[in-house]
């Protein structure tokens, strides 16, 4: 007859069995997802376009909050790059809360809000700061995640 401390032992084994192997990897999924967050904010603020762009894939696709959509790494650099030397060449951005849903072991949604500071319109007039939420789908490729479509809106209170 079976001990209850084997029974005992045997059930909690089942159980730590039965925890999806996803489950280990989301924390580190989440904390990737929140590095890449923090590298957007940090390119941006840099005003490095290259760095900025780096964190998408070849094929991303980017909608900003005037629902203009530019579709390739290429394009969406070049798009920044231009805004960087002319609106949002003395901005500053702060990413303020991401929350981070794990879709797959290989596809994370970041949610993150942020409020942007010294934007100018194209004649070098302030424009006032303004807030918004960025949503990033990324997609692992090896260990490497990368933004494969991003949707920025304003928050229009």
């Amino acid at each position: 007859m079976l001990s209850i401390r084997f029974l005992s032992i045997l059930f909690a084994a089942m159980l730590v069995l039965s925890i999806p192997s996803s489950y280990a990897s989301e924390s580190e999924a989440a904390g990737d997802a929140r590095l890449l967050v923090a590298n957007i904010e940090r390119a941006w603020n840099s005003h490095d376009m290259d760095a900025f762009a780096n964190l998408f894939t070849d094929d991303a696709d980017f909608v900003n909050i005037e629902g203009t959509r530019w579709r390739g790494r290429a394009a969406i650099k070049d798009a920044h790059a231009f805004v960087h030397k002319t609106i949002f060449k003395q901005n500053r951005l702060t990413i303020n809360d991401t929350t981070i849903k794990q879709l797959s072991p290989d596809v994370v949604v970041a949610r993150s809000t942020w409020h942007l500071e010294g934007q100018t319109t194209m004649k070098g007039e302030s424009v006032p700061s303004r807030t918004g939420i960025l949503t990033n789908v990324l997609v692992r490729s090896g260990s490497t995640w990368k933004i494969a479509v991003a949707q920025n809106t304003d928050i229009v209170s």
